[in-house]
C-alpha cells in the first residue's frame, strides 16, 4: 500500500525526494507526514503540476527553505481522505486543489485585508520540511488553503494553476485594465497561462515577447494577438511605446538586459516582475519623463484563488500541459530544465 498507518500514530506514504541539494535524480521514499490537527486536511494526491520553484528548491536556490530529504510539489489536485474537528466546509471524497501557500496567521492587518500572501506567519505546502505533492498523500495543517474545484474543470489542466496560473492572475487583475494593451514577455508554463488570462479578461491587445520566433505559432494558438521577437532590433524598433503593461514571467539566474524592454512601454506603463532575476538596472532618470513603473507581485490570496477558480469554470480556462506518470517524475523534471516548453508538466499518481 502507498501509505500506512503505524502504532504510534503516524502516517507514512511514499514520495519522490531530493535526498540532497541540488541531486540530479529525485528517489523513491518512506517519509511520515504531519500529525493530523483540529483545521488539517488530508488529500490523496492524484495530479501535482512541476512547477520551477520545485527545481529551486532542489538546487538550494532558496536557501534554509529546502529541507532534505526535500519533497517538492504544490500544485496538487487530490481527493480528501480525512479532516480534523474543526474542518466544516470541506468533506471527505471532495476533489480539492492546494498551491504554493499552505498556511496564515488570519489574524494580523494583511491577512485582515484579503492579503494572506503577506502574512509573517506565511507557510509553504512543500518547504521548511513540509511534504509537497510529490507524494501519494500530503496533509495540509490549514483548511483555508485547501480550495474545491469547480466540476468543469480537469485535473490536469487545473494542476497547474494553483501556483502558476495564480502568480500571473493576480497582476493582471490588480495592476491592468480591459482597455490595456498587454505584453507578456517569456512564454513558458507562465507565459502560456497569462496569455490565456489576458485574453479572457477581454483585453483586445496581447503581444508574446520571446527572444526567437520558435513559439510564436503556439503563442498565437493560446491567444496572442502579436508577436515581438527581443533579439530583432527592428521589431524592437517598430514597438516602442506601444504597450500599457508587460508581465515578465522569465524565471532565471542569468543576466538579462531588462532595460530596453522599458522602452516598449507607453507613458504611465508598467513593467511587472513575476519570475525571479537577478538584480539588473533602471534608469529612472529616463522614467521619469514617460512616468512608467516597475512592479512585482507574489501568488495571491485566498479571495483571489476562489475568483480565478470560478473564472476558469465559467470561461474554460485551463492550462495547457504535458501529463507524465509520477513515476517518470526525472524525465518531467529533465524536461523542465531545458526550457523549452510552452506548456506546464503535470504528474499523474501511480505509486
Amino acid at each position: 500500500r502507498a501509505s500506512t498507518k503505524v502504532n504510534n500514530n503516524m502516517t507514512k506514504t511514499l514520495a519522490y525526494a531530493a535526498l540532497e541539494v541540488n541531486c540530479k535524480e529525485l528517489h523513491k521514499i518512506v517519509i511520515n507526514l504531519p500529525d493530523m490537527q483540529k483545521n488539517s486536511v488530508e488529500l490523496k494526491v492524484t495530479h501535482c503540476g512541476l512547477c520551477g520553484s520545485d527545481d529551486h528548491l532542489i538546487r538550494g536556490d532558496y536557501g534554509e527553505y529546502a529541507q532534505f530529504p526535500q519533497v517538492c510539489g504544490h500544485e496538487i489536485v487530490g481527493i480528501i481522505t480525512e479532516v480534523g474537528d474543526n474542518v466544516k466546509h470541506l468533506k471527505i471524497g471532495q476533489r480539492c486543489g492546494v498551491g504554493w501557500q499552505s498556511s496564515s496567521c488570519h489574524e494580523c492587518e494583511w491577512c485582515l485585508q484579503d492579503n494572506e500572501q503577506l502574512c509573517g506567519r506565511v507557510k509553504c505546502t512543500c518547504c521548511e520540511g513540509n511534504i509537497g505533492g510529490f507524494s501519494d498523500k500530503v496533509r495540509v495543517d490549514d483548511s483555508q488553503f485547501v480550495f474545491p474545484i469547480p466540476d468543469e474543470l480537469d485535473s490536469a489542466e487545473v494542476a497547474p494553476l494553483l501556483c502558476g496560473g495564480q502568480t500571473v492572475w493576480t497582476p493582471l487583475r490588480e495592476q491592468t485594465k480591459k482597455t490595456d494593451k498587454i505584453g507578456i514577455l517569456g512564454l513558458g508554463g507562465l507565459g502560456h497561462m497569462a496569455i490565456k488570462f489576458a485574453k479572457a479578461f477581454g483585453n483586445e491587445v496581447v503581444v508574446a515577447i520571446s527572444s526567437t520566433d520558435s513559439k510564436k505559432d503556439i503563442a498565437i494558438e493560446h491567444g496572442a494577438t502579436g508577436f515581438i521577437s527581443h533579439t530583432n532590433d527592428e521589431e524592437m524598433q517598430i514597438a516602442i511605446g506601444s504597450l500599457d503593461f508587460i508581465l515578465v514571467t522569465i524565471a532565471t539566474s542569468e543576466k538579462i538586459e531588462f532595460e530596453k524592454f522599458f522602452s516598449l512601454l507607453r507613458p504611465r506603463g508598467t513593467m511587472c516582475f513575476v519570475g525571479m532575476v537577478p538584480k539588473f538596472y533602471i534608469d529612472t532618470f529616463t522614467m521619469g519623463f514617460t512616468m512608467t513603473n516597475c512592479t512585482t507581485s507574489n501568488t495571491g490570496s485566498i479571495k483571489d484563488m476562489k475568483e480565478m477558480l470560478d473564472f476558469c469554470a465559467k470561461n474554460k480556462v485551463g492550462a495547457t500541459v504535458k501529463e507524465s506518470p509520477m513515476s517518470k517524475i526525472n524525465e518531467a523534471l529533465d524536461e523542465l530544465r531545458s526550457k523549452q516548453s510552452a506548456f506546464r508538466h503535470v504528474l499523474v499518481n501511480d505509486f
